[in-house]
């Protein structure tokens, strides 16, 4: 998980939005709490734990952010491969891959959508 506050109006926000949709209430309702009070008492959220709520929350309210976020750490992983083969060969300009977003969406989308009989190991 990387190291990110969360300002306390996204939270306000996303809330918001779990209501209008109806997710909220499938949110444990600890967890409800935990992020009731934090958007009362802080302005930043910093904590990995408290984001880690939020993030679930984001995870009810836009269920497709799951499988992106899974394509995206696919796809850098095979990326990444792709770049030290690539350097190896000799090819200097191939750091340049790690920075194209389409890229490793592509190649993150195109692993989950290979059925897993054909998949390789990453």
């Amino acid at each position: 998980m990387t190291c990110r506050a969360v300002r306390r109006d996204e939270v306000r926000a996303a809330i918001k939005r779990a209501m209008r949709l109806g997710v909220w209430f499938r949110l444990d309702p600890l967890k409800r709490t935990v992020l009731e009070l934090a958007v009362r008492a802080l302005d930043f959220i910093k904590s990995s734990i408290l984001i880690q709520i939020f993030e679930e929350l984001l995870d009810l309210i836009h269920p497709n952010r799951r499988l992106l976020r899974e394509a995206w750490e696919i796809g850098f992983k095979i990326v990444r491969r792709r770049v030290e083969q690539a350097l190896i060969f000799g090819n200097k300009k191939a750091v340049e891959w790690l920075k194209n977003k389409k890229l490793i969406m592509a190649y993150g989308l195109s692993y989950l959508n290979t059925p897993p009989f054909y998949r390789t190991e990453i």
